[in-house]
């Protein structure tokens, strides 16, 4: 990986060449499109906005003029390249101005909410839109399977999935942004700021606003309306994202702090690849964070 950082470095040819392949990669393998994204972000943070912005443009460029010859679809290949790329560059502008990397997560975590509020704005039911795509995928399938087979239970659960989706692909990109920004910054340190990185990502502290929003959107989730709940749930999945990736630094501090733990942390993900839903008490430890300030409550004395 830090060869992969000092390749990018070399220049904006290398950066382009990097951003381009490893996108066209990420069609096989879709771990790379958080690394063709970190490339975009670390030109972005180490050179500026103009260098970033170049790196982006001449990326446009060559992946429609591949994209073109390899997927005969020059249009969905530069689609897909600025999907990951333009927030990438933006959010990475932000670290680079401001200088805090939770400044910069906070951004990300708003342009979620504002895809989720522009979906509500554009559409009067996105539901309706991934209903559509759902039946494209899953209609054949049901019209092959056996005569027992209870088709309207399916169809029922999937507009109740279909409701969700916004805030759920919303959440998905805010994270994929995060952890390319996280990939990111932490080359940046690794190539001219060793050991900058971990204190870094160990301090990350949101501003309040985040946690207060978040508070009030989960109030209205439960409180309102049908639909005026359903446009609560989607924004409060961006927001959740951001509190996860706080409640990961949280524990990776206290972690940090009681070097004897060191098990407790590997234990967490060996069971949040079997039990994913300890990722909500974690994003509760992220909302919370802001009142109780665990890192200092649990550190040792």
């Amino acid at each position: 990986m830090r060869a992969l950082a000092v390749f990018i470095m070399r220049g904006r040819t290398q950066a382009v060449f990097a951003v381009c392949i490893l996108t066209l990669m990420s069609w096989l393998i879709p771990f790379l499109s958080l690394l063709a994204s970190a490339s975009v972000g670390l030109s972005t943070l180490r050179k500026g906005a103009y260098e970033g912005g170049v790196v982006v443009a001449g990326s446009v460029v060559t992946v429609g003029v591949l994209g073109g010859f390899l997927v005969g679809s020059m249009t969905n290949a530069v689609g897909y390249g600025l999907l990951l790329w333009l927030p990438m560059w933006l959010t990475a502008v932000v670290l680079r101005e401001s200088g805090r990397l939770s400044t910069a997560l906070g951004f990300a975590s708003v342009m979620g909410i504002l895809m989720v509020a522009g979906a509500y704005l554009l559409y009067s039911d996105p539901s309706s839109i991934w209903i559509e795509g759902l039946e494209r995928v899953v209609g054949p399938l049901v019209d092959r399977a056996p005569s027992d087979f209870k088709a309207d239970q399916l169809w029922n659960s999937l507009s109740v999935v279909a409701r969700y989706m916004t805030g759920v692909v919303s959440a998905s990109l805010v994270i994929s942004l995060i952890l390319s920004l996280l990939i990111a910054r932490w080359w940046q340190a690794a190539l001219f700021n060793p050991g900058g990185f971990r204190p870094e990502f160990l301090g990350i502290r949101i501003h309040a606003a985040f946690p207060y929003f978040g508070m009030l959107v989960l109030i209205v989730a439960v409180a309102a309306s049908k639909d005026l709940a359903e446009v609560a749930w989607n924004l409060s999945f961006p927001l959740f994202a951001l509190f996860l990736l706080v409640g990961f630094s949280v524990l990776h501090a206290l972690v940090f702090q009681n070097k004897g733990r060191k098990l407790w942390l590997v234990g967490i993900y060996v069971t949040l690849l079997f039990v994913p839903y300890v990722i909500v008490p974690i994003a509760l430890v992220g909302l919370s964070d802001i009142w109780f300030d665990w890192r200092e409550r649990l550190s040792p004395s």
